[in-house]
């Protein structure tokens, strides 16, 4: 009892100390000088829960944005295609956004500069950004390769676990430095997508007051407690969507009747989604006959659109409709597609499976 009311104390006295700050002025300048964005609105949106917090228009090829701030927060930035993230903090803050892609032709979200947490997040984000682009194109050298599909889940598995103790410790490292700031928050939302939740755990321990007292923070919490509820060896939890007539459609119509069930969560708006298709219909097409349950669930759309991307991709396997956000509430995404793996009685044998893993995951349970 006295130890949850010391922690209150703590994460109230940090709001409070944070409210005392002094009221700052920001000035975030950069060059866009394509004609075709003259009067083009330049907008600053709130990282956390995308709400404009200031904007202004392109004039001369340049634009200037001035406010006031108190606690420095992340932010987006945003004019037509060309995007970038920065800290809104006292000072001039520089951005160029004038390239929208790589050569190799990946979006670019361009970091900032100019000022001292800036500064350290972009020397953070284009180390990653090194790393991230670097994989992509070795991904897609693979993809044209090599065609048999074992030895591209192999070598793409490999460029996985070569590169994730990098970008790991990049995270760590800044996280370090950053154990109270909004910095710091960000690194604890970048490393909460690679550890899992019992890691994460001495990751928080660490965290000041203030970090801890976010919403985001707090959010972060409930999904890796989800993630917690439904890992290897946990039974199903049961959500309810419709079937293509609109009738009520549960996950436990297919889950845990006695065959192994692979659950794929999807979205028409998903390109990731859109990709992993080929391989969902590989695994329906070889195991489907062979006591494999292959399931499409669609979440935050609706029917109409489900059906238009089913006709499109050739989608031959049973669907549930309209599910919204609850397979993210129950099952603890933050993202999609996510392909899940179940025991002919309700276990969760795998989550987190992807177009690298997901073949030779049910080749696995189905080896004579």
């Amino acid at each position: 009892m006295k130890r949850t009311f010391l922690l209150s104390f703590i994460v109230i006295s940090a709001c409070f100390c944070y409210a005392q700050q002094r009221v700052a002025t920001y000035i975030v300048e950069g060059v866009l000088s394509d004609p075709s964005l003259e009067g083009t609105t330049v907008t600053i949106a709130r990282y956390d829960n995308s709400k404009i917090v200031n904007s202004t228009k392109v004039s001369n090829g340049k634009f200037k944005i001035t406010g006031e701030v108190q606690t420095p927060f992340l932010a987006r930035i945003y004019a037509e295609k060309r995007f970038g993230i920065l800290i809104v903090e006292e000072g001039t803050i520089l951005i160029d956004m004038e390239k929208t892609h790589t050569d190799t032709g990946i979006p670019i979200i361009h970091p900032a500069s100019g000022t001292p947490l800036n500064n350290e997040f972009a020397n953070l984000k284009r180390s990653i950004d090194s790393l991230v682009y670097n994989q992509i194109e070795q991904y897609e050298q693979i993809e044209k390769e090599y065609t048999d599909s074992h030895k591209k889940a192999q070598l793409q598995n490999e460029l996985i676990a070569k590169i994730r103790p990098i970008l790991i410790s990049n995270y760590q490292k800044v996280f370090q430095q950053h154990k109270n700031d909004v910095l710091g928050s960000y690194t604890i939302d970048a490393l909460s997508n690679e550890l899992s939740p019992d890691e994460m755990t001495s990751v928080f321990a660490q965290a000041g007051p203030y970090i801890m007292s976010l919403p985001n923070t707090q959010e972060i919490i409930k999904r890796l407690e989800k993630l917690k509820q439904t890992s290897k060896g946990k039974m199903f939890i049961d959500f309810e969507g419709k079937n293509e007539n609109g009738q009520p459609l549960k996950l436990s119509n297919f889950v845990g009747k006695g065959k192994y069930t692979l659950i794929h969560f999807w979205s028409r708006s998903c390109g990731g989604c859109r990709k992993e298709m080929p391989i969902i219909a590989e695994v329906y097409k070889q195991f489907g006959n062979k006591g494999l349950e292959v399931i499409g669930v669609a979440v935050n759309e609706g029917s109409i659109s489900t059906k238009k991307a089913i006709k499109e991709l050739n989608v031959t396997w049973p669907q549930i409709f309209e599910t919204g956000h609850q397979p993210f509430e129950i099952y603890g995404f933050n993202y999609i597609p996510q392909v899940m793996l179940f025991s002919p009685n309700g276990i969760i044998l795998a989550r987190d499976l992807n177009r690298e893993n997901i073949l030779s995951k049910v080749e696995e349970i189905f080896k004579p």
